[in-house]
């Protein structure tokens, strides 16, 4: 009977270390090409990737990825995009000694309906306990029409995320927008006291289905 329970006790340690590491995987020097790639198709199945470096020189960070090239890993870390490369990496910003790339739970897919009314309001009613949520399809913004308000917004989405915003059609009254994979957070940040018809699929990084949506698909790491 002792052995029995040692031997349970045994497993459930080795079955714990297992979903502990799940989510995780862990990269040295040569392979960063691997960590790029694996970052890569997280990012595009709408996971939000969060890379842990160590430098050659011990130093630690993190930072959320949203982008690679090659063997090349852009990550944003407190507003500002930094670029990670292997031990001997001479354009990057960061030399690697040691990359952990992590994501944790599922990616679901919502089909969005046609949704109207002040943009902060609409974002709030989609907000749900989540590691990220990301919009695709289109937005139509009234009141939007000047050109340097629309270029805030494309190169924040550009430029510190997995996303994009492109100008569909420009109207006397607003702005019809295209957008592909945006957090709606800086959806909310940049033209939240505006009105708003959109309609499109909904990418939600959470641990359970939590939106009363039509679910599209389920994504797994």
């Amino acid at each position: 009977m002792a052995n029995k329970k040692v031997f349970m006790l045994i497993a459930v340690i080795a079955l714990l270390g297992f979903v502990a590491n799940y989510y995780t995987d862990h990269y040295l020097g040569g392979e960063i090409y691997e960590a790029a790639n694996e970052g890569f198709d997280l990012v595009t199945k709408g996971f939000n990737v969060t890379v842990f470096v160590e430098t050659v020189d011990g130093k630690t960070l993190e930072g959320e990825l949203f982008s690679v090239s090659g063997s090349t890993i852009y990550i944003v870390k407190d507003g500002k995009r930094l670029t990670i490369g292997g031990p001997s990496a001479t354009k990057e910003d960061i030399m690697a000694k040691h990359i952990e790339i992590e994501v944790k739970g599922n990616v679901y897919v919502y089909e969005l309906p046609p949704i109207t009314g002040k943009c902060s309001e609409v974002i709030e009613q989609l907000k749900v306990d989540s590691y990220s949520e990301r919009f695709s399809g289109m937005i139509f913004v009234k009141g939007l029409t000047d050109p340097i308000e629309i270029g805030k917004l494309k190169y924040a989405v550009d430029y510190l995320t997995y996303g994009s915003i492109d100008v569909k059609q420009s109207l006397p009254d607003g702005v019809i927008l295209t957008a592909g994979m945006v957090p709606i957070g800086m959806l909310e940040e940049y033209i939240g006291d505006k009105e708003i018809y959109l309609y499109g699929t909904l990418y939600v990084n959470s641990e359970e289905r939590n939106l009363p949506f039509k679910l599209l698909e389920v994504k797994t790491p």
